[in-house]
């Protein structure tokens, strides 16, 4: 018997579209059970099915049209052809991402696994870009403040306001409201996340808008002499995003030097002057008489 003959599967039987049914997946209750699309296939093809969408579908601004969110199906209702999904992640578009590093500018990362209060493990990825290059002390603070502070709403929060700040830009904002003071950043997003883990029986309990309240975290900082900023970059922070003019050309510095000289050359001499003048002639005169005699 050939080896070809042993590997052979058994023949499975073909799924034929009119025995396909259509189903209705919609978001989880910390979206509002929102209804985020129309799936075709068999009951066992849907289950496990990861399905995207945008954050605009349930804002309607412009703004969030570069968020993506990943819902999976964890239960398929037959009877009224609906499937339940859970919340498995986030990402930023990579034209976004690219978006936000400009030339001469740091990007701070930081990939943390963030455990919530009720037991749910998400991998998060943040990146923070400062207006110019920071130093490395200043790169070192910046990224402790991000792990202190999401560490901090981590171990504070259920997973359904965890998402919405995390989702919204409430962690971003506060980041950046920290950060700020080691050095001028000009963006803080969260880009990445991702569902490591569900503890048993763990199932979406409250709807969260995304008014929601946050408490303010403030975190200790022992800055070194050389993480300080400077004071002009402290306070003129705009300057630092202005371009620098360019210098004239060689040949305009010489017309203005030129015209500089003439007008000295043509300027009228007072009569002060002139006797004043008069007087140091006379005076290295009398000198030169006095060193001859």
């Amino acid at each position: 018997m050939s080896q070809k003959a042993r590997k052979r599967k058994p023949k499975t039987k073909k799924v034929l579209y009119k025995d396909k049914n259509w189903y209705t997946i919609s978001a989880p209750k910390s979206f509002n059970f929102k209804e985020i699309a129309d799936v075709i296939g068999v009951e066992n093809n849907v289950l496990g099915r990861v399905i995207e969408t945008l954050l605009y579908d349930f804002t309607n601004s412009y703004s969030d049209i570069s968020l993506k969110l990943s819902f999976k199906v964890i239960n398929v209702n037959e009877d009224p052809k609906k499937c339940e999904t859970v919340f498995v992640g986030h990402s930023y578009t990579n034209d976004y991402i690219r978006s936000l590093i400009g030339r001469g500018s740091s990007k701070i990362q930081i990939i943390l696994n963030l455990k919530t209060l009720d037991n749910y493990i998400f991998r998060v990825t943040m990146i923070c870009t400062t207006i110019k290059r920071a130093r490395n002390t200043q790169q070192i603070l910046i990224r402790k403040i991000m792990r202190e502070i999401l560490e901090e709403f981590a171990g504070s929060l259920n997973h359904e306001k965890f998402i919405v700040g995390m989702v919204y830009g409430e962690f971003q904002n506060q980041i950046q409201r920290v950060a700020k003071t080691i050095y001028p950043l000009s963006s803080s997003v969260i880009i990445k996340s991702k569902l490591i883990s569900i503890p048993e029986g763990g199932v979406d309990k409250e709807y969260v808008t995304k008014e929601e309240d946050f408490e303010i975290v403030e975190v200790p900082i022992k800055r070194s002499r050389k993480s300080e900023m400077r004071r002009t970059e402290r306070i003129n922070v705009k300057k630092l995003q202005r371009k620098t003019r360019r210098s004239p050309p060689t040949e305009t510095r010489k017309a203005v030097s030129a015209e500089e000289s003439k007008s000295e050359t043509s300027k009228p001499v007072s009569a002060e002057e002139s006797k004043s003048d008069t007087r140091k002639a006379v005076s290295a005169k009398e000198s030169e008489s006095e060193k001859t005699e």
